[in-house]
């Protein structure tokens, strides 16, 4: 019979390497997922790209950890078929501003002081060099090779099965049981599960369940939206994930298609079991790519209704747009693996490890970076003023 040391609520791509990295520890879990598979929220959602490209020291060291493993995946895992799909065509940020070269030069020379010495910064023509189709206007840009993009739906599944969890579908936690101050384990809708270690991973509802145990989460929900363009001779497949860092429009190759995104004003949301997409918006994706690489501008006038879908799903946003990895502050027992703002594919071996060092004592609260101490001192307000 498997009595699990821990229970994880959510099976998304952060509850299952939650999962695997603590069978890693030695603690076996158990995954309770109310849908009837897998990674089908958030994560299903997901543009699945990753990048080491961040500006702070902790956010480059979580995305070249969990990097490096997507690249050993097999050895890392010890499963010798595994394929998550690693696509590794680098991440490429354009800008056509003078005051966008002047943040690329200071942006690279941080990165590089912090150890991320394979970024590279380039003049407009460089970047032309490299890849043709991007807009004369292109002044600068910094590319690295090793950010790319996955399966995030394959690593979600390959995650669960390496840890040897035990996965129990259509099961929505009701309430959490308690001793005093000691966790025991959870009610659900097919009863109860017990053990002394519980991880709330439930993405977008993670912070509605939290409040009902007295620990509020700095966390806004917001909708983000992809259009999937399907197969087209004129996209360049060999292309990075390119961004247009003036404006934050983004796109990458998908087969032999692509994927586009811009961030467009959204109000903050409850979370949704299904969110909506707008069907207006892959006009509006195509447009804002079209600055940069020009030829989506032809792309766009020979397509067909079909040529397109939409996809939708929800950003937990922290102020500092940092996941939150802690224990609740007056439950012993029950941590909290939540708010990674859009990056938890690429952050989910990295977090997932810092999570089970917590809780196997390896790590200290106070040596963690994405601990709830950072939000003490932080006005909170800030929240309504994210650039996302």
């Amino acid at each position: 019979m498997h009595t699990p040391d821990i229970l994880i609520i959510g099976g998304g791509i952060v509850g299952a390497a939650s999962a695997f990295f603590c069978s890693r520890a030695g603690l076996k879990a158990t995954i309770l997922e109310k849908r009837e598979a897998l990674g089908l929220l958030t994560t299903s959602a997901s543009l699945a790209a990753f990048r080491a490209q961040f500006a702070e020291p902790e956010n480059i060291a979580m995305m070249r950890e969990s990097i490096a493993f997507f690249e050993n995946i097999r050895a890392e895992t010890g499963v010798p078929d595994a394929d998550i799909g690693l696509t590794q065509q680098g991440y490429l940020f354009c800008t056509t501003t003078e005051a966008g070269a002047a943040n690329a030069r200071k942006r690279v020379a941080l990165q590089q002081s912090y150890g991320l010495t394979d970024v590279e910064l380039w003049d407009g023509d460089e970047t032309r060099r490299h890849f043709p189709f991007i807009s004369p206007d292109v002044i600068a840009a910094t590319f690295r090779a090793r950010d790319g993009w996955l399966s995030p739906n394959d690593l979600t599944n390959l995650y669960a099965r390496a840890s040897g969890a035990q996965i129990i579908y259509e099961t929505f936690v009701t309430d959490l049981i308690c001793q005093g101050a000691q966790l025991l384990g959870v009610k659900t809708n097919r009863g109860e599960y017990h053990a002394p270690i519980v991880i709330l991973a439930a993405g977008p509802f993670t912070r509605q369940f939290a409040l009902r145990y007295g620990l509020d989460l700095p966390i806004t929900l917001i909708r983000r939206q992809h259009a999937a363009i399907k197969e087209n001779a004129r996209i360049p497949h060999h292309a990075p994930m390119t961004i247009d860092a003036d404006t934050g429009a983004h796109w990458r190759p998908e087969g032999r298609g692509a994927i586009l995104a811009v961030n467009t004003d959204e109000p903050p949301s409850e979370p949704l079991e299904h969110v909506q997409p707008d069907w207006e918006f892959p006009a509006l994706a195509l447009d804002a790519v079209t600055r940069i690489t020009p030829f989506w501008d032809e792309v766009a006038q020979n397509l067909r209704k079909g040529d397109i879908d939409v996809r939708a799903g929800q950003y937990d946003m922290t102020p500092d747009a940092k996941p939150i990895i802690d224990a609740h502050p007056e439950i012993r027992g029950l941590y909290v693996h939540c708010g990674y703002s859009g990056h938890g594919v690429m952050g989910s071996a990295a977090g997932s490890r810092i999570l089970s060092d917590l809780i196997t004592g390896k790590q200290s609260r106070t040596e963690n970076p994405f601990g709830l101490a950072r939000f003490e001192n932080m006005d909170l307000r800030a929240l309504e003023k994210l650039v996302l």
